[in-house]
């Protein structure tokens, strides 16, 4: 039973759910099945406290049938069941929770039921409610299509004849229709940036020149995805850009935090592309939008911020050599990191910080204590570590971790292109220990080597360190 759909999605469900699934289960108006709750009653306890027998699936079947003979197709039956239950709960419970959503459809039941005085009050409630909530995205759009949809059709059941006031409609329709098309012509950009696969932009062009004609008056987020779309297109058009920052900084209250995360994180992406390209004014661009994001909390999930931003922001502000910032950043925002990950992630920062200042000694004393459970930081924490015994003259230290490195690299699975990049840093190292870098000749073949290398971790410092003084 352990590698069941059923399983597998209970284990998926939190708190909540779980005290929320078994009102649902044990209502008579869901189903009326006393052993499939009996089935759900001993899985929930089952997996609240966890042992092996406990789910084989004699002993499941024991526990919901008593003194029965064990029948596979029963128990298969039952499973079946249930998990249509939860999936049922689950579509449940998610559109419950889009106030708006819910509030178009009650007016589409009562208007099929004609049910015409309480469908004229909850139309006009769900009118306003939508009007008051905060944000204009493109659902904000589409849930008022769908209002001005169920007015049109109640009042040509009343009416049958007459002039009718379609356009809000046709209106709204429209501006659902082009903010998705954009935002999802966004997506596809990005990953053609990564994946150049082909895609067929129907009616984006059309879209695009009615957006674009002298005198159109965008909504926000048209405006916002509009200049998200031309930023990627046209990279190298730096206005496309600029406009998209300021309108994300005017607008963001108008997104809810997950969609104003994705397109801060857009933006951010973006100047991460121009910084790949040697662009070095864009580390500016995104660590202001950084900041910009984390005063507003829109980069944060569930109260928590991600190691991989938490880095990131890190790496910015130390580009930026704004080391006091970088600094209060650590510690300001070590408590909204995942619980979990906390502290490995707190020290493995720290030691960047310090090895860049560079403080060798105290970032070397944070990494020792650094679990390399993550694959990045295991390699960046060893390639630290490397520089630093190289820095210090620790020649002893350093060949007995490139030993370890090399075994590292021999036995982990999973490196990747990565492994490459690693051996070659390690042969290129063992190289400078076993050569006479004070002979020029020598020193400078190597350092052609470096440059021409093909795949190389660390290229930069190792061409720094080659590189004849005063050059």
């Amino acid at each position: 039973m352990h590698s069941s759909l059923l399983l597998l999605t209970l284990e998926k469900l939190t708190k909540r759910d779980w005290r929320q699934l078994y009102k649902w289960v044990h209502s008579d108006i869901v189903h009326q099945r006393d052993d499939v709750r009996r089935l759900f009653d001993y899985l929930s306890e089952a997996l609240r406290h966890p042992a092996k027998e406990s789910l084989e699936r004699h002993r499941v079947f024991e526990a919901i049938f008593p003194g029965q003979p064990f029948d596979d197709d029963l128990l298969r039956l039952l499973m079946h069941f249930l998990l249509n239950i939860v999936k049922q709960y689950l579509a449940y419970d998610d559109w419950s929770g889009d106030t708006a959503e819910v509030n178009w459809r009650q007016c589409r039941a009562l208007r099929r039921r004609e049910a015409d005085k309480l469908f004229e009050k909850e139309w006009e409630q769900a009118t306003q409610a939508l009007q008051q909530q905060p944000f204009r995205n493109g659902d904000y759009h589409r849930h008022w299509y769908h209002l001005h949809f169920e007015r049109y059709e109640y009042d040509h059941r009343q009416r049958r004849s007459g002039p009718m006031n379609l356009q809000g409609m046709l209106d709204e329709l429209t501006h659902s229709y082009v903010a998705d098309l954009l935002r999802h012509c966004c997506t596809i950009l990005t990953y053609q940036s990564v994946n150049p696969q082909p895609y067929n932009f129907a009616l984006l062009e059309a879209a695009l020149a009615q957006i674009e004609q002298p005198g159109y008056q965008p909504t926000p987020v048209i405006a916002v995805y509009h200049c998200a779309y031309r930023a990627l297109q046209s990279p190298e058009d730096d206005n496309w850009f600029l406009q998209f920052g300021t309108l994300i900084t005017q607008h963001w209250q108008l997104f809810p935090a997950h969609e104003i995360r994705d397109l801060y994180l857009l933006a951010i992406n973006y100047c991460i592309r121009r910084l790949n390209r040697g662009e070095r004014r864009f580390i500016a661009e995104a660590f202001a939008l950084y900041r910009d994001a984390l005063e507003k909390e829109v980069l944060l999930e569930d109260g928590l911020l991600s190691k991989f931003t938490y880095n990131n922001i890190l790496m910015l502000a130390i580009a930026q050599e704004d080391w006091d910032w970088a600094d209060r950043f650590l510690d300001d925002y070590k408590q909204r990191l995942p619980a979990r990950e906390r502290e490995n992630a707190y020290r493995y920062n720290r030691a960047v910080y310090f090895f860049r200042r560079p403080d060798y000694t105290k970032a070397m004393e944070l990494l020792m204590h650094v679990e390399f459970r993550d694959l990045l930081y295991n390699l960046n924490a060893r390639s630290m570590l490397l520089r630093i015994y190289y820095e210090l003259g620790e020649y002893m230290a350093l060949e007995s971790h490139l030993d370890s490195f090399r075994n590292f690299l021999r036995r982990r699975a999973g490196l990747g292109y990565h492994r490459e990049n690693y051996a070659n840093l390690l042969k290129m190292v063992q190289k400078m220990l076993r050569s006479d870098l004070r002979k020029p000749n020598v020193r400078a073949a190597l350092l052609e080597e470096a440059s021409q290398m093909r795949a190389l971790a660390e290229r930069e410092w190792l061409i720094n360190v080659l590189r004849p003084s005063g050059d």
